[in-house]
């Protein structure tokens, strides 16, 4: 049997990436992410989210948080099963993090 990734994470129509080898940090589950097509149209607003966490959430940064969440990303597991709609989520290249 062959092996899938955990979740695939979706914007609308557009596949953004998939994350593997998932564990969890409670309340975060953490993951490998690897990102899809609709990566690249993405990225931008995840790396100024990133930006603000690595400032510690400095106000003028903020809207990037919420830039993020009002994308309403999917999760759909790679088993099957009903998706999940993540309350925050962190993608960069090569890994990614997330609550629900």
């Amino acid at each position: 049997m062959g092996e899938s990734a955990a979740y695939e994470v979706w914007h609308g129509d557009f596949l953004v990436g998939e994350l593997w080898d998932l564990s969890v940090d409670q309340p975060w589950f953490l993951c490998r992410f690897v990102p899809g097509v609709g990566w690249s149209e993405l990225s931008p607003l995840f790396a100024a989210q990133e930006e603000a966490r690595r400032q510690h959430f400095p106000e003028q940064l903020i809207g990037a948080i919420a830039a993020v969440r009002d994308l309403d990303v999917e999760l759909r597991p790679g088993a099957g099963g009903e998706p999940i709609r993540p309350w925050m989520i962190y993608l960069a290249e090569g890994r990614a993090s997330f609550r629900y």
